[in-house]
């Protein structure tokens, strides 16, 4: 962890995760929030099990997830500029 920066790593039977986020410049001068997170199946157990999620995670539970942290930072940033 550093002052701009956090990464988690994880890691089980099926997979090895590691997760990034950061501030990092952007065009007007100021700062946005960015994410990755990379993951490698471990053995076959693993590439299995992402198989069989992939459609799930693609199409329910990504998109969800982005929604939630974005209406979460609206209402953080609508707090900011009110307060």
């Amino acid at each position: 962890m550093t002052d701009n920066e956090w990464a988690a790593e994880m890691a089980n039977r099926t997979v090895h995760t590691v997760m990034h986020i950061g501030w990092v410049p952007d065009e007007a001068g100021g700062h946005r929030g960015q994410m990755a997170v990379l993951v490698k199946p471990n053995g076959l157990l693993g590439k299995a099990y992402m198989a069989t999620i992939k459609p799930f995670r693609r199409y329910i539970v990504d998109p969800a997830l982005v929604r939630h942290i974005g209406r979460q930072w609206r209402m953080q940033t609508d707090e900011r500029r009110a307060g």
